[in-house]
């Protein structure tokens, strides 16, 4: 049964079988310039959960973001709020889904003069066609919190602020056909279901919407434990903090960079982008250039959303 209070659209789960734990994984590569990361999640069905992979995916239309899907408890139940595309981030239930979405808001990138401009600390960028990034680093400390879902019994605890109940009375879109493809092939797919023993999902993220997740780029194996450390979300001042000032200067990919291996950086769940290539690539940029002169940092001709560094603590 669906019904909608106060502009949230829920889906009534008839069990008292909390959701499990998020897995953890690494975050497939971005296909192309334009993709907005979708999150994975747990879905209900058939008496079981089962996990629908976390997907890029093109937005409806430019300058929509994502706000994710998300359980809490109320009367008695599971209840599965849907998630939806809008101009701002609306309440997903405190839940840390990681690569961005760390429980409020979301800090993966920004839309800017048509253009999607990634956070390259949180999200896997390998084509070097892709040069709207900018860096915002990350803190983690080792405290594991895996939880996904809100209320009841060990669920988070995190209420709405008022800029999230804002968002709920801006016009709102569905999700894509491509998201409730991903969705539906889940459902289908035995390998996707929950195991308490740990195996599993079959995968847990695709760089694509492909039939019965056969896209090259799958993610089809857990994040090693000691790689990949998910984070707490942020405190309602903390977030306030990361998108109240009015401007930010933009950190571009450096040319050598986007000539070199892979990103320097970790995905926002912790997963490392080979740690040894990463160390070599630095101490040859520590080299000296000959008469090379290191460029100055351009400061963003346009209001930006306010990145401001700032520490998360990991769940």
């Amino acid at each position: 049964m669906t019904k909608t209070e106060s502009g949230i659209t829920t889906t009534t789960v008839t069990t008292t079988v909390a959701p499990p734990p998020l897995p953890v994984y690494e975050q497939p590569a971005v296909p192309g310039a334009g993709y907005l990361w979708t999150p994975g999640y747990w879905a209900w069905g058939d008496a079981a959960y089962y996990w629908v992979p976390g997907v890029w995916v093109l937005p409806p239309r430019v300058g929509l973001l994502w706000t994710p899907g998300w359980w809490g408890w109320s009367g008695g139940s599971y209840r599965w709020h849907l998630g939806y595309w809008g101009p701002t981030i609306g309440f997903y239930g405190g839940i840390n889904y990681g690569f961005g979405y760390f429980g409020p808001g979301y800090v993966g990138g920004y839309w800017h003069g048509g253009e999607f401009h990634y956070n390259r600390s949180v999200n896997n960028i390998r084509d070097k066609r892709i040069t709207n990034v900018y860096v915002q680093n990350i803190t983690r400390n080792t405290t594991i919190n895996r939880v996904s879902y809100n209320g009841g019994s060990g669920g988070t605890t995190v209420q709405p602020t008022t800029t999230e109940k804002a968002a709920l009375q801006q016009p709102h879109v569905a999700p894509t056909t491509e998201q409730m493809r991903q969705h539906a092939m889940a459902v289908g797919e035995h390998g996707q279901r929950y195991r308490p023993s740990g195996d599993g999902p079959a995968v847990y993220g695709s760089s694509r919407v492909s039939e019965r997740f056969n896209d090259p780029g799958a993610v089809r194996a857990p994040a090693p434990d000691d790689a990949q450390t998910p984070l707490l979300p942020m405190t309602g001042q903390e977030a306030a903090a990361a998108h109240a000032a009015p401007g930010r200067v933009e950190e571009r990919a450096a040319p050598e960079e986007r000539r070199g291996g892979p990103a320097e950086r970790e995905s926002a769940q912790g997963v490392p982008a080979g740690r040894e290539q990463i160390r070599r690539e630095q101490a040859q940029r520590r080299q000296p250039q000959g008469t090379q002169r290191a460029r100055p940092a351009r400061q963003a001709q346009h209001p930006r959303p306010a990145h401001r560094e700032r520490e998360h603590e990991e769940r």
